[in-house]
């Protein structure tokens, strides 16, 4: 009797071992594809996340450009003005020469008024440089915006393509249960 009994548990020993080992394949392999699909949905994750980065930075340029926009506009405004009180200056400038009969007040005038003059070409050389500026900048965050709606287009078409390859790799694991 026992040696029958030990004879039974040797023949299926091996029948026991085996269906451990291939259950434990089975783990393996059910492990590594949750592992794969753990690792595409953080990669989409890292994806979306990078193209809402892209998309503020297009939204923070835009507002910054809007900003300079007005600060040039404003500059420009200035130097208009400016440009219009020097006039009046210089015309002024040129009243008092024709008039002044050499009397010391009248050459302390035109004396303050070739200094206000100088003071506002000075103003307005500067505000021409404020001008240059922000065109400049103008021009930079208009790069900028061009450089960022290029890359949300590649995020958006990587993230389009990853997508299509996902449902593939689906279609095909649905092929193979069913067949």
């Amino acid at each position: 009797m026992r040696t029958r009994l030990i004879l039974i548990l040797i023949v299926c020993l091996p029948l026991f071992t085996n269906a451990q080992g291939s259950m434990q394949r089975q783990m393996q392999a059910s492990n590594a594809m949750f592992r794969q699909q753990n690792q595409m949905f953080l990669q989409q994750q890292q994806q979306q996340r990078d193209l809402r980065q892209v998309m503020n930075n297009i939204q923070t340029t835009e507002d910054k450009l809007a900003n300079e926009e007005r600060r040039l506009k404003k500059h420009e405004t200035k130097v208009a003005e400016k440009e219009a009180d020097l006039k009046t200056e210089k015309e002024k400038l040129a009243s008092l020469e024709s008039n002044s009969e050499n009397k010391p007040e009248a050459q302390k005038d035109i004396e303050r008024s070739k200094k206000k003059i100088a003071k506002s070409e000075e103003k307005i050389s500067e505000s021409k440089k404020n001008i240059e500026k922000s065109s400049s900048k103008i021009q930079d965050l208009q790069k900028k915006i061009e450089d960022n709606k290029i890359k949300k287009e590649e995020l958006a078409k990587k993230h389009e393509e990853e997508k299509r390859i996902k449902e593939e790799e689906k279609a095909k694991k649905e092929k193979e249960k069913n067949g």
